[in-house]
């Protein structure tokens, strides 16, 4: 509880809240705007606190200057109805006997530092190019050497995979495909994420009149776009075989994660009705168990380094792509074993 206080008396303070996330609005009036959905905020943080099953915190965020409705819109996917089938049956993989209470790839150095995906709803491109990072670097690591994996090019698949929607949404599933057929992602210094202020001529769309290279359909309705896919041109820097779809049973995806390597899922992030408690816009800290998620309605790809035991409570360790600030330095943990907002229903990884 005492947790729970010390935020509350910090949540009220909007100009603290500016300062501490250097928020600058162009207007007398936006900022006032921004003050009151910031105070309308405290009401679904008080109910998130409320209805928590695990040991996670809520608070006041990055975020907080956005209506759930808005945060949804800009930093969650819009996935199509069903992600695809793997060209192969799920993989096997024996549950662990002697599997460690604890473990996580960050400790062996297998993982990238936490990026941010800015207001663009690619957290499936970063889910699935993570993993791609890791597994490739786990497949070619030499023994002796103090190298970590390389940040691969997430830019290149918003602008490069004719399946998915580039900042609208997509698939983990479809980029691996994307990446079988490059034959590759190049590194993230030489491809770099840079679509800020910028449209992505999306490479599934034909130009006409009406809607130029953007989605036609809603959302949105773009007229005009300017960053074209240029994979050819570019080196490789990994390389992945093909992919696959995991079971959904949790013994066997936390196997998979201590034998084999970080694993891309989706989760239920914007809570019920899509939009109603997004847990995850005020997630502070702690083992994350929302009362009210769907294990359907999947809006966020995120990627599980680890996972652990906190008390009793089993846990998935997660890494988001919303910055180093945010959560548990870029990370959440979420139960683990009870298909909590359907993290384990598309669990799937790359293969080297």
């Amino acid at each position: 509880m005492a947790a729970l206080a010390i935020l509350a008396l910090g949540a009220s303070d909007f100009d603290a809240w500016a300062v501490e996330h250097a928020k600058h609005y162009s207007s007398p009036a936006v900022s006032a705007a921004a003050r009151r959905t910031f105070a309308a905020n405290e009401q679904v943080i008080a109910e998130l606190n409320r209805l928590e099953m695990g040991s996670a915190v809520y608070g006041h965020t990055r975020f907080s200057d956005l209506s759930p409705a808005q945060f949804v819109t800009e930093y969650l996917a819009r996935m199509p109805p069903d992600a695809p089938a793997t060209t192969m049956p799920p993989r096997a993989v024996q549950e662990l006997v002697d599997a460690p209470d604890n473990f996580d790839w960050r400790i062996q150095g297998a993982v990238t530092p936490v990026r941010d995906q800015g207001s663009c709803g690619s957290c499936w491109a970063f889910s699935a190019v993570q993993n791609v990072e890791s597994i490739s670097f786990l497949a070619n690591r030499k023994e002796g050497t103090a190298d970590g994996p390389t940040p691969l090019a997430v830019e290149q698949v918003l602008e490069c995979d004719g399946t998915d929607e580039a900042c609208y949404g997509g698939w983990m599933q479809s980029a691996f495909e994307y990446v079988v057929s490059a034959g590759g992602l190049a590194a993230e210094a030489t491809y770099p994420y840079d679509n800020a202020g910028h449209t992505i001529c999306l490479a599934n769309q034909t130009f006409n009149a009406t809607c130029g290279d953007g989605i036609c359909d809603d959302p949105p309705l773009t007229n005009y776009c300017e960053l074209r896919c240029h994979d050819k041109r570019i080196a490789k820097a990994a390389t992945i075989s093909s992919w696959h779809n995991l079971p959904m049973d949790e013994e066997q995806i936390k196997s998979f994660v201590a034998t084999t390597g970080p694993v891309s899922v989706a989760l239920d992030a914007g809570g019920p009705l899509g939009a109603l408690l997004p847990w995850l816009q005020f997630y502070h800290h702690g083992v994350a168990h929302p009362r009210h998620c769907s294990t359907t309605n999947l809006d966020h790809g995120v990627l599980i380094t680890g996972y652990g035991v906190d008390g009793s409570k089993p846990y998935w360790s997660v890494k988001n792509s919303w910055g180093a600030k945010w959560g548990e330095s870029g990370y959440f943990r979420i139960a683990r074993g009870s298909g909590v907002c359907g993290i384990n229903t598309k669990a799937c990884t790359s293969v080297v």
